[in-house]
């Protein structure tokens, strides 16, 4: 039988929280490399070691048990571990690393262990406030300089009886007042009680390949710090005294979000990897077999995907204008770029403005909805006959729809809307006449950047960013422009003061005749003006690039971009 046709036995048991922790403290319970590294914040861990007290449930934790060697961290939570045993079975963590290495990092940490770095990590010192019996915030870090004070009981000391005893003794020094000492010291027993008798499920898959193993926790349907199939790959093509996959692709993320540009889609530069390599499915291969095919090949194509990314990411600031990459409305034309410029790394002008056309036509038509990989396939394939010569780049303008129904930033086609619009209106005043940075703002805030000014209307022609005072609408503040030196809507481009009225809205793309319709109080009207101000201008832009738009522009801005 092939072997990912076997039978798999899922082993349900039910462990003691100090079991897991000899498991993992022996070597025999490891963190595989292809794991997010810890990610969890203070006050989470805060909060499971809360919940741990009062019996809540934690969730159950997957492991997968094997006798094939998995490349595994050297550490859990900072504290070193062993190497496993050769020849025995070890389990290897899928769903639970976050807790686990909260738990063992925290309580089989010594008092003031320092960190690889050197440098004391306060996250992993935590202590239960011992005057607090069923408060909130009765599990605290400690991040001073001195020792703790003496009502903190370090959880460090909770599962060894020696270093319990320790702080039974130095508590009995430092309090003067027995009956509280008494209280204080039953309290600390309890506590030590309850966490040493907590029990968790543990589900071990055994009988499994790494592939099934794989299939199972992608299947998962729950919350929680996920692996990407990135990291999924790293542990099937992992390289000894190599980076990891999933470290070079953070690498290239990192690289391009150095440049102020923002991260890229992480999925998309791993599809672009497969894609540089020759893997003929991106979108949903079988990890198994494209470790097993492709073991030299995901690695060997790294730097030139590095190269064919901060190529297809540049092209996408300068050529497009996408002013951040979060606003890029589909991850597959990144996909697609890299593609192009992996075996065209030179266009030529009519190439670019190819390409341009081309970003356009797949951003205002749904291109890639609901893309499968056959779809993803053939638009490989005609990047790269594109790239080579062989055929001209000429997506299908049918259903192009530039302006979206609603205002959705889930929608590939109301991204698409704020990055025309970016380009569109490229200086933009605020309520006061000063020019400020659109893009900062979208950076700092993104969906709330984009304010209404009527309330009830979903339409783009509805959302401005405009920055005003604080606690002031936006109806209001377009009602209260301030007027220049020359007059209401005198010519100011030469005066050093702020703009007036009329400045500030042409700003924004709001013709004069939609202003007055909101100062004379009709909201409905203004946005009526102004959709039919954007649809003539989106029209303009379109007819430029030499792209057909019908008699509606307006498209459904459905939850389709990734």
């Amino acid at each position: 039988m092939h072997s990912d046709q076997t039978d798999i036995r899922p082993d349900p048991t039910v462990v003691l929280v100090d079991e897991l922790l000899d498991d993992i403290g022996h070597g025999r319970l490891r963190v595989p490399v292809f794991q997010r590294p810890f990610v969890w914040k203070p006050e989470q861990m805060l909060t499971l070691f809360d919940s741990i007290e009062r019996g809540y449930p934690i969730g159950s934790l997957l492991v997968w048990q094997t006798e094939d060697p998995v490349p595994s961290l050297s550490q859990i939570g900072g504290v070193e571990i062993p190497e496993a045993r050769p020849g025995r079975p070890v389990s290897y963590i899928l769903d639970g690393h976050q807790r686990l290495s909260t738990l063992f990092g925290i309580l089989r940490r010594r008092s003031h262990t320092p960190t690889p770095e050197g440098a004391l990590d306060f996250r992993w010192h935590v202590y239960r406030d011992l005057r607090e019996r069923g408060g909130a915030d009765r599990y605290r870090h400690h991040r001073g300089a001195g020792p703790a004070p003496e009502y903190l009981l370090p959880l460090g000391a909770v599962m060894r009886t020696m270093d319990f005893l320790r702080f039974s003794r130095e508590l009995e020094l430092r309090m003067r007042d027995t009956q509280r000492l008494e209280e204080m010291i039953r309290e600390a027993e309890a506590v030590a009680q309850r966490i040493k008798s907590y029990k968790l499920t543990l589900v071990r898959l055994q009988g499994a390949s790494l592939h099934q193993a794989v299939e199972v926790y992608t299947r998962l349907n729950r919350t929680g710090t996920r692996m990407d199939a990135d990291q999924m790959i790293s542990a099937l093509t992992h390289r000894t005294h190599q980076p990891s996959l999933a470290s070079r692709i953070d690498d290239i993320v990192s690289s391009v979000a150095g440049s102020g540009f923002g991260e890229l889609p992480r999925l998309a530069v791993f599809r672009a990897v497969l894609a540089i390599a020759g893997e003929p499915d991106i979108m949903s291969p079988r990890w198994e077999a494209v470790a097993e095919r492709m073991q030299n090949k995901l690695h060997d194509a790294l730097p030139a995907t590095e190269r064919a990314v901060n190529r297809a990411a540049q092209f996408l600031q300068t050529g497009v204008g996408l002013p951040l990459a979060r606003f890029l409305p589909y991850s597959h034309q990144l996909v697609l770029l890299a593609a192009f410029f992996h075996h065209c790394p030179e266009p030529e002008r009519w190439q670019y403005d190819r390409l341009r056309r081309w970003f356009w036509v797949t951003s205002w038509s749904n291109a890639f909805a609901g893309a499968t990989s056959t779809m993803l396939r053939q638009a490989l394939g005609e990047m790269r006959a594109f790239a080579d010569g062989e055929a001209d780049l000429d997506p299908d303008t049918t259903d192009v729809q530039p302006m979206p129904d609603s205002f959705n930033l889930n929608s590939a086609r109301t991204k698409a809307y704020v990055i025309w619009e970016h380009l569109e209106l490229p200086r933009r005043l605020d309520a006061l006449g000063q020019p400020f940075d659109v893009v900062k703002v979208l950076a700092s805030a993104e969906s709330q950047a984009y304010r209404k000014v009527v309330y009830g209307d979903s339409r783009p022609a509805n959302r401005l960013i405009l920055p005003t005072v604080p606690g002031q609408g936006l109806w209001t503040a377009l009602e209260n422009l301030p007027v220049s030196n020359l007059g209401l809507f005198g010519d100011a481009s030469d005066e050093q003061g702020p703009a007036g009225a009329r400045q500030i809205i042409e700003s924004h793309g709001i013709p004069v005749s939609a202003w007055f319709r909101l100062k004379d109080g009709n909201g409905d009207l203004f946005v009526e003006d102004r959709t039919k101000y954007l649809e003539g201008r989106l029209r303009i832009f379109a007819d430029r690039m030499s792209i057909p738009v019908g008699g509606d522009l307006a498209g459904v801005a459905d939850d389709d971009a990734e």
